[in-house]
């Protein structure tokens, strides 16, 4: 999964199919339920800063940067809804 931001330039997740499917879900869940234009237009973002102040403290999640956003993703969809 490519992912292009402005101010950060180009990311690419090496992400398993399964896993992709989480991500795309997360942010199709967050474009249509953020009210504000940045969670609009970064929902990407928008789910890692939310995930950043409601995760449990001292819950931290190692390995790659695949895992901990696919981590995100999933708890995300799980407080934020399920479709």
């Amino acid at each position: 999964m490519d992912m292009d931001d402005d101010f950060i330039g180009e990311i690419e997740f090496d992400l398993s199919p399964e896993q992709g499917a989480i991500v795309t879900r997360a942010i199709g869940l967050a474009s249509a339920s953020r009210t504000d234009e940045f969670g609009a237009i970064n929902p990407l973002i928008a789910i890692m800063q939310w995930w950043e102040a409601n995760r449990p403290e001292g819950d931290v999640v190692g390995g790659s940067p695949e895992g901990t956003l696919v981590e995100a993703c999933r708890r995300y969809i799980a407080t934020h809804g399920r479709q």
